[in-house]
Formats: structure tokens, sequence, C-alpha cells
């Protein structure tokens, strides 16, 4: 197991030749619409001093290059890339910087072989949140072989703070990094909410491309908060608060805030209250867990 830089040639190699890729960024809808904004704003102001056709041709013009932009970045493999397996060898991308206020000197590359890998599985929860259809919400879990576990851990730590990380364990600590990977109790684990392809096709890439690693079965469970939102309107007991607490960390804090102010309004009667409520329960947890950790 080492650690190297982005800009290392194996890895500039293996991103280009990478038979399984994973790469992280919004959907195409998504970034046309928020690419879409500028061209619109700057043709309204066009309109408002010059003409309207001068807004049109301007606000398309300035829409169509922004757009094209936008979606070189984010659809670029080379620029957003997570998780590559090439020759035998896993590449972990730690972090990236968010902006460009300075060169990254820090090796932000996991590079584990496949022999330090015990296994790569899926892991899905079927969330009810309210209603019959369930959020689906996916991450990758690697478990490292014995004999790196630990060293794997110690170059994940000093990226996340343990205050309310997500299921995954991501929250940085420093906000000019966009972290990957999380590390509870051992095993790597990479949130697939917006990484493209499908974790299971990346999978199957995986054993296609690298055999000796073992592909496990998909670990699926459901988390249903249905019970939540009816019955007396008083405050959750200590399972639904436990319910509340990891519907958060899998990233549903403010569908969970309406919800609360929606149908527990005697207790919520207000989303700043409701807020409060969930980031308290949140900490509760999190002591708690720590607390039950051995020393």
């Amino acid at each position: 197991m080492r650690v190297v830089r982005a800009d290392a040639p194996e890895i500039v190699h293996c991103v280009d030749s990478a038979g399984a890729l994973a790469c992280w960024g919004w959907s195409v809808l998504a970034v046309v619409c928020v690419a879409s904004l500028p061209g619109l704003l700057i043709a309204l102001l066009v309109g408002l001093m010059i003409s309207f056709g001068a807004a049109v041709w301007v606000g398309v013009l300035i829409a169509l290059l922004w757009n094209g932009y936008m979606l070189w970045r984010s659809r670029s493999p080379r620029l957003n890339w997570v998780i590559a397996v090439c020759a035998e060898r896993v590449y972990v991308r730690l972090f990236a910087k968010r902006g460009r206020k300075q060169a990254n000197v820090e090796p932000e590359i996991l590079v584990l072989e496949s022999s330090e890998i015990a296994s790569m599985s899926a892991h899905t929860i079927d969330l009810f949140l309210y209603g019959p259809k369930p959020k689906v919400v996916e991450w990758l879990v690697i478990e490292p072989a014995s004999a790196v576990a630990e060293e794997v851990s110690d170059h994940i730590r000093p990226l996340k703070c343990g205050v309310s990380p997500n299921v995954c364990g991501i929250k940085p600590i420093d906000p000019d990094k966009q972290v990957f990977v999380g590390n509870e109790e051992g095993p790597l684990t990479i949130e697939w909410k917006w990484c493209r392809p499908a974790l299971r096709t990346f999978l199957r890439r995986v054993a296609q491309q690298c055999p000796s690693i073992l592909v496990g079965p998909e670990q699926c469970s459901e988390l249903d908060l249905n019970g939540i939102w009816h019955g007396f309107r008083e405050e959750p007991n200590a399972q639904q608060r436990r319910m509340l607490a990891q519907a958060t960390r899998l990233g549903f804090g403010s569908k969970l805030v309406q919800l609360l102010s929606l149908y527990r309004f005697c207790t919520f009667p207000s989303y700043r209250k409701a807020t409060a409520y969930l980031a308290e329960i949140e900490r509760e947890e999190t002591e708690t867990e720590h607390a039950a950790v051995p020393q």
C-alpha cells in the first residue's frame, strides 16, 4: 500500500486505460440547469439596457459556451474520477481540491494491490421517508486485508472530522477539500450518490478487469420512517430518534425538517426548532457511538 499524487505518470496512464473507472459529478440535466443561469441573467441585463433581440443573441451565446465548458468539466474523467481499477491495482482518490487557491502538493491517491483487498461489495439502504416508494442510498465498501487495514485508516482519519459525519463517515475538516472516502471500523466506504456508472455496473467491470479481487454479495437493508409521521403529536421516542439520526446521516436532513414541522407541528412549530432538534439527536448519537468504542 502506498499514497501518490494525482499527477504521477502511473495515475495518468491508469485513468486513460482503466477498464473499471468511476467518476463523480452532477447529471447532465443538473449541469445544464445550473450553467444556464448566468446566460439568463446576462440576457435580462442586456434586454433592460439595449434591446430584446440583442438579449436573446447574447444570452443564447453565453449559455451555450458556458454549458459546454461546465459539461466538459463535470464529465471529464481526468478531473472527476474517484476510483479506478487496472493492472491488478485499485486506485482510490482520497480527496480533491475544491478551488485553485493553491497548488495541491499532498499525495491524494491511495494505491492498493489486489492482494491487499479482502473484498469489494455494494451496500444499499431502501429508505422509506414518506409513502410507499423508497429512496435508494448506495455506497461501495472496500474491505482491506488485515495487514494494511490500520495503515489505510491512518491516511483517512486526518481528512474528516468525527462530528455528525454522514453514513460513510465523510465530513472534511478542510473546507477546500472534497473528500470522497470514509472509514468506519476498518472498511473503506465511498458514497455512490453522484457517481457514475451505476454501482453494480462498476462492480461487474471490477470482476472482469481484476478477477483476483473478490466481489462480495450486496448487503441490503431498509429504514422505514413512515410511522413517525402518524399518531400522537409528541416528541419521537428513543427508537424513532435513532432512525431520524440515521436518515439525517444519509443526507435527508432538510426533508426531515419539513416533515417534522408538517406532521409534528405541535412539538416542532418551526423549521428552526426542527433543525435544532435533528442536530441535537445527531450529536447525541455520535457521542453514544464514541462512548461505545473501546479505548
